[in-house]
């Protein structure tokens, strides 16, 4: 059978994953510049997203929760720093350890994606229906360890 064949239900899960992912993606990026708001990169809303506004958190801690490699995340910590979106500023124990945290501009960024993002999930639950929105939520976090 070759791949143009093949029904939605026979595709890997890995594909519908990725699928998935590509949607919140580019409608996430189309929607911030319908918001007037400059696009971010999947790496440069990973380190958003794991931010909290009043909790600075560490480059390893940062690339721990979002799942990367430390200069993964510092090098998408740094290009924020230069928009000017996050700050960073010594951090306790270690010398050269840094904590990172959100600029106004950061947390507005934030703020209006965090909406979006939203916007998206309602956009899906009424394609699904919200139980079953809740049953994937509820699954894909059972799905791995953190």
């Amino acid at each position: 059978m070759s791949p143009e064949s093949r029904s939605e239900a026979d595709q890997p899960l890995l594909g519908l994953l990725q699928r998935g992912v590509r949607w919140f993606s580019e409608e996430l990026l189309e929607r911030l510049e319908a918001a007037g708001v400059a696009p971010i990169t999947p790496a440069h809303a990973a380190v958003l997203a794991h931010l909290a506004p009043e909790t600075p958190l560490s480059i390893a801690e940062l690339a721990r929760r979002a799942g990367v490699t430390r200069q993964t995340m510092h090098r998408a910590v740094t290009q924020l720093v230069d928009e000017g979106l996050l700050v960073s500023t010594p951090g306790p124990g270690f010398p050269r350890s840094t904590l990172i945290g959100l600029t106004d501009a950061g947390r507005r960024r934030r703020e209006v994606a965090s909406g979006i993002l939203h916007d998206l999930e309602q956009e899906l639950g009424s394609r699904l229906g919200p139980g079953e929105l809740a049953e994937l939520h509820s699954t894909l976090t059972r799905a791995w360890p953190r």
